[in-house]
């Protein structure tokens, strides 16, 4: 009995291993800081397609926008705006949040 179990094992061992990261995996948030001591968080998709943004204590999903420089994600009235370390939120409580830069 205990030989039939190893190949099960293995194959089990093997197809967990080939394992994909899910379609709305982020990246670890990135915390910005902002004029006037203002602060959020952003946790970029892996796949880049979208944003999950912490600020005011909302939590709100944006999606990748069209943008002539940087990368652009939008939801409504919520945008954010970021190239390199630096960025720009608005359309959250508290906001806007300008001049932020990564930490």
């Amino acid at each position: 009995m205990r030989r039939a179990l190893v190949p099960l094992v293995l194959l089990a061992l093997t197809a967990a291993g080939c394992a994909t990261l899910a379609p709305d995996a982020t990246d670890a948030p990135i915390r910005y800081r902002c004029q006037a001591g203002k602060n959020f968080t952003a946790a970029y998709a892996l796949h880049g397609k979208r944003v999950v943004v912490s600020a005011g204590g909302v939590t709100r999903t944006l999606k990748l926008a069209r943008s002539g420089s940087g990368a652009r994600y939008t939801a409504g009235q919520a945008e954010i705006w970021s190239k390199g370390p630096d960025a720009m939120l608005k359309g959250f409580p508290g906001g806007p949040y300008q001049d932020c830069r990564s930490q």
